[in-house]
């Protein structure tokens, strides 16, 4: 007696889908408008009106500015990835 693939089997072989082929097969034009879905829902503005300062390396936020470039580091490791690799204001 012969095996036969499952469902599955077919569509792992079709490959990954779009984020674009996800959203048309969840039919989100079809849902009442008092739901919010993907594509109706929005974020305010920041309630924060200081800007928030991330470091320029691994993107946790920052305490200090690189003297030559003025870009932002967290710490000591940091700022020597920086000075090594992304400053912009080289030294002849």
């Amino acid at each position: 007696k012969r095996k036969t693939r499952g469902a599955g089997a077919v569509q792992a072989r079709s490959g990954p889908r779009s984020f674009a082929g996800l959203l048309d097969e969840a039919m989100l034009d079809r849902v009442p408008a008092e739901i919010a879905t993907y594509l109706s829902a929005a974020a305010g503005p920041a309630t924060t009106s200081t800007a928030r300062k991330f470091c320029s390396v691994c993107g946790f936020e920052s305490c200090y500015n690189c003297a030559r470039c003025g870009m932002r580091f967290c710490s000591r490791k940091c700022n020597a990835v920086h000075a090594e690799t992304r400053c912009l204001k080289f030294t002849a």
